[in-house]
């Protein structure tokens, strides 16, 4: 398994502080165009990791099971061994809807969260703590490029710092983050820069 790098705390707390205040602004121009960039990059993940041109690819089957998996090991061992991943689709949570994102069934949400799981849980086999989720940010950020690094951050990042210091699920946001916090959590500082 990859390096687990772990989470500090006072950087989990100032990013679900920032995350939280912001307001979503999905009409706002760079917001709207870092997540059709995420999607656009999303996709083409998507594509290569599920393709039928692939050597052993992963079948994606959405479902409207909540949780089809105990934990990250099971889901891992479904990716790694079975070739399959089962995923509660988004369409089926309604009060969770993404303002962006779509959330039809197998829409870009689920196929986001479809590489999500397929890269970090099922092949680095990073768990869904807090310190996995963290790890699963760090690892992901290097596939994407430009403006969908910062919505990536914003979905992997954000919604998982307010879950691990609030213990709630937060709200979907069409928000981007403020990039000195971002750099720090990927540097691995510990402390915010002035």
């Amino acid at each position: 398994m990859p390096r687990l790098h772990r989470v500090h705390p006072e950087l989990a707390r100032a990013v679900a502080s920032a995350f939280a205040a912001a307001p979503s602004t999905p009409t706002d121009p760079k917001v709207a165009a870092a997540y059709a960039e995420l999607t656009d990059q999303a996709d083409l993940w998507f594509t290569r990791l599920t393709g039928a041109w692939m050597r052993k690819p992963v079948r994606v089957v959405f479902s409207r099971c909540h949780e089809p998996y105990a934990d990250a090991t099971e889901l891992s061992t479904s990716v790694r061994l079975h070739r399959v991943l089962e995923i509660f689709a988004a369409r089926h949570d309604r009060d969770r809807r993404h303002p962006l994102l779509d959330t039809s069934i197998g829409g870009a949400y689920d196929r986001f969260r479809a590489v999500h799981d397929i890269v970090s849980h099922g092949v680095l086999q990073y768990s869904f703590d807090r310190d996995g989720e963290f790890s699963a940010w760090r690892a992901e950020d290097r596939l994407y490029t430009g403006l969908a690094r910062q919505a990536l951050a914003t979905e992997l990042h954000g919604e998982h710092s307010v879950r691990w210091t609030s213990g709630e699920l937060a709200d979907h946001k069409a928000v981007l983050l403020e990039t000195r916090l971002l750099n720090a959590s990927l540097v691995g500082v510990t402390s915010l820069p002035t």
